[in-house]
């Protein structure tokens, strides 16, 4: 099988430019980079998001992380991942400015352009901003990589662009465990076979008033609902997670949710 060519030619940066990668917005953005564009020597996901409702590209286990908790966040209103800062002149220019060398490929040493992980729209009551946020390992901050991140610092703050970097010591282990967790139970593919959205709806009131009524651990309370309504086990506990998803039921998000022990749940008011 031949090698996949991975390197960046001015051919594919006009290419690339002319299928629309870096561009749109919501369901229609495309990113700069997909998964088959890099090596896979880590972690590389493909993930559906709620706000979205696309497929988004995470070349990391840390924007895994992060893409989850911009999921869960209310005031987040777009993701656009792998954005890149375009046009390349205007960071060529930034980069002679600070003498700093602009990224060039490795394999091909042509001028490649610079990418922000997140390019973020926010929704915060009336108030629509925009954000950008860099995310890196804390103990891979290296002189070069903060060189690099002074090219986008100020390719932004002259966008007039929030900009920021995200490490890993920034992120809750417990929320990004606890929405990881919960992540696909948002979509009923996902569910057991005898679980649909009217049974949801029906069953939900009654194994919240089990959960509620005992203080027997999640896994226990919901293989016993399983069993005293007809469903196949694993139906209880996915209800479960669909509740939380949908944000129709709170938990503390903070601390990791073993289903091996008790929890408390509690409806959310603000959707009733």
């Amino acid at each position: 099988m031949a090698k996949r060519n991975r390197g960046m030619t001015k051919q594919k940066y006009k290419k690339w430019i002319k299928e629309g990668r870096g561009q749109g917005e919501g369901k229609d953005y495309k990113p700069w980079l997909t998964i088959q564009d890099v090596p896979s020597n880590g972690v590389v996901s493909r993930e559906k998001s709620w706000t979205v409702g696309r497929i988004h590209h995470l070349l990391s286990r840390l924007e895994l992380n992060y893409f989850y908790v911009l999921d869960w966040a209310n005031s987040v209103v777009d993701i656009r991942e792998q954005y890149p800062l375009l046009p390349m002149e205007r960071t060529i220019e930034i980069a002679e400015d600070l003498g700093i060398p602009h990224p060039r490929d490795p394999e091909t040493k042509e001028l490649t352009p610079i990418t922000t992980d997140f390019f973020l729209k926010l929704n915060k009551g009336k108030d629509e901003s925009f954000c950008a946020r860099t995310v890196k390992p804390s103990n891979k901050l290296t002189k070069r990589t903060v060189e690099k991140f002074a090219i986008e610092k100020k390719f932004y703050d002259e966008e007039g662009v929030d900009w920021k970097i995200v490490t890993d010591q920034d992120l809750p282990k417990g929320l990004v465990h606890n929405i990881e967790w919960i992540h696909n139970a948002i979509y009923l593919e996902f569910a057991p076979n005898d679980l649909d959205l009217s049974m949801i709806d029906s069953l939900a009131e009654s194994l919240f008033f089990d959960l509620l009524s005992t203080n027997k651990s999640v896994a226990k309370i919901t293989n016993e609902f399983d069993k005293k309504v007809g469903l196949s086990i694993g139906s209880g506990l996915f209800l479960v997670q669909h509740m939380l998803a949908t944000k129709q039921w709170k938990t503390d998000m903070f601390t990791k949710i073993n289903p091996s022990k008790p929890v408390q749940f509690e409806v959310n008011k603000a959707l009733v």
